[in-house]
């Protein structure tokens, strides 16, 4: 998944960014939050669903994606989610 450098000011890129589980969840997080448009499609909407439910987010932008996913369109595409949401920030 491509890096947004400009999202990621106060981070170091570790060196295995790639297969690094926790920066992945991290950058998520942080592209839901503070990303564009074009950031939320260069990490994907299969990735993004795959990580909401172990993401800790704003109540109304996880309210966002969890209705977003719940679209009879995007439900078909991605499928249900595997757990519940978590409700805390």
């Amino acid at each position: 998944m491509p890096i947004n450098k400009k999202l990621v000011w106060d981070y170091d890129i570790p060196p295995d960014a790639d297969t690094n589980e926790a920066f992945r969840e991290w950058y998520i997080k942080r592209v839901l939050t503070n990303g564009t448009a074009e950031d939320i499609r260069a990490v994907g909407l299969a990735t993004i669903h795959a990580y909401l439910p172990q993401l800790h987010l704003p109540p109304d932008i996880r309210e966002f994606w969890y209705w977003y996913f719940s679209q009879p369109h995007t439900k078909q595409r991605y499928g249900n989610f595997n757990s519940l949401p978590k409700t805390t920030s």
